[in-house]
């Protein structure tokens, strides 16, 4: 015998199989996010922005110039890692999807 599946429960399920993807989805980029930042040492180079920021070497000596770009004092050319990920993130300007 089987048992009729209203149009609500399919709904619910459609939802509940799309919430489980998003959160798959989310899980997945922060493992992602967190190995690309973490694999860094937590005291960053030059060479380390470069490869973070995907820039040439003048222009990491341009941007270290910037008195908001975070930097050690007691050492030159050392750069706190998880503060130059948070300087990325709040110096980053987001498109805004205007469709």
């Amino acid at each position: 015998m089987h048992t009729p599946i209203l149009l609500q429960e399919l709904d619910e399920q459609y939802v509940l199989h799309k919430f489980e993807i998003l959160i798959q989805q989310a899980y997945e980029k922060g493992i992602e996010d967190g190995k690309k930042r973490f694999t860094y040492p937590p005291v960053l180079k030059r060479e380390h922005l470069k490869e973070i920021l995907s820039i040439e070497i003048p222009t990491v000596d341009k941007l270290t110039r910037d008195p908001s770009f975070p930097r050690l004092t007691a050492v030159s050319a050392r750069y706190p890692r998880d503060a130059v990920f948070k300087w990325i993130e709040e110096n980053t300007t987001k498109i805004e999807n205007y469709s």
